[in-house]
């Protein structure tokens, strides 16, 4: 977890730093680790000391710098399953998850991962071609709160749902899908003859053969691409090309869209159970905390301009708003079902 450079940050932070990798022995530092890796292991638990883990990011910056570096690393070997499952035979439609080894722990799966991982790189082309499918000729699928899903097409692509998610499929040739809310995950197979859109709203995001995701609640929608590139077009505007790597989020019909470097291995991170933030506007992680908590979360606009780069762990959704609050100048006003996010006058 980690607080973004345009928030959050106190005052003295870059100091702290210097001076506490100076004096630190090697002790020190393994006995942070730790720590750290306590914690971690910790965090998903329902007795998760939330006030206890506060207070540690707090007693030193070598701390948050600590932790930040363990959750991302964690976030990372756990994306590598997917790349070992593409190296191993499809025999499971249901894509069942790969077993972790005997005697680990949930949140220590990384030391065995970091043993070993496959990397991949799939590039695709791009091809314009406008597919409206009828919906008399689409099968919907959907997720509750608490399940995400897989859809293998005949194609040989898959789509991974995430949590209330509701999509449909074209059920003839044509390789199309509508996503009427929520988040989806697209691995793409290669064809050059027919491109693979999927549309949510007025925008339309069309590839050839790539790794990407596509979340959308009301207004707002996101497009991040893991491997090889989309282009996503809005009504008759000209199309935006996302590269491997970019984001491109839009907040309006008449707001422009913007389009930021990300890591690809954060792409669709909900998979795994975390969500990877990186310099991102609270507005667009309010969505995602609304979906997985079952409860409207909403901003003020005194602090609509908030960022934040870091990890939080999904869970069972309840306790995202609270990592937020430990990790961002803010504080949560229960409307009486409803959560708003306002600025805080201190960290807590």
């Amino acid at each position: 977890m980690g607080i973004g450079p345009e928030a959050g940050k106190r005052p003295g932070d870059a100091a702290g730093d210097k001076a506490g990798h100076m004096e630190m022995t090697r002790d020190d530092q393994d006995h942070i680790h730790a720590e750290a890796l306590s914690w971690h292991e910790r965090i998903e638990q329902p007795d998760m000391d939330w006030d206890g883990f506060a207070a540690w990011l707090d007693r030193s910056p070598e701390h948050q710098a600590v932790y930040d570096r363990l959750a991302l690393l964690d976030d990372d070997v756990r994306l590598m399953r997917d790349d070992l499952r593409a190296a191993l035979p499809a025999n499971d439609p249901d894509d069942a998850p790969m077993p972790a080894p005997p005697d680990t722990a949930p949140g220590t799966a990384w030391r065995w991962w970091t043993a070993g991982g496959v990397a991949a790189a799939l590039i695709g082309g791009l091809a314009i071609q406008t597919l409206t499918p009828s919906p008399a000729t689409m099968t919907a699928y959907a997720t509750g709160p608490r399940e995400t899903r897989i859809v293998s097409l005949k194609d040989g692509s898959s789509v991974r749902l995430d949590r209330n998610t509701r999509l449909a499929v074209a059920d003839d040739r044509d390789r199309a899908i509508r996503l009427d809310a929520g988040a989806a995950y697209f691995d793409v197979r290669h064809d050059p003859a027919r491109p693979f859109v999927v549309t949510s709203g007025d925008y339309a995001v069309r590839d050839l053969g790539t790794q990407f995701s596509v979340t959308r609640d009301a207004a707002q929608i996101s497009v991040a691409v893991a491997e090889g590139r989309v282009e996503v077009q809005f009504r008759e505007r000209a199309a935006q090309s996302l590269g491997a790597g970019q984001q491109m989020d839009s907040s309006g019909q008449n707001a422009a869209a913007k389009v930021r470097r990300i890591d690809p291995a954060s792409v669709a991170s909900w998979r795994e159970g975390r969500l990877v933030y990186d310099d991102t506007p609270l507005a667009f992680i309010a969505k995602d905390v609304s979906r997985y908590s079952g409860r409207t979360v909403s901003v003020d606009p005194a602090i609509a301009d908030l960022t934040f780069s870091g990890v939080l762990t999904i869970g069972d959704g309840s306790h995202l708003v609270e990592q937020l609050q430990l990790l961002l100048p803010i504080k949560a006003r229960d409307g009486g079902g409803d959560i708003r996010l306002v600025g805080a006058g201190r960290r807590r």
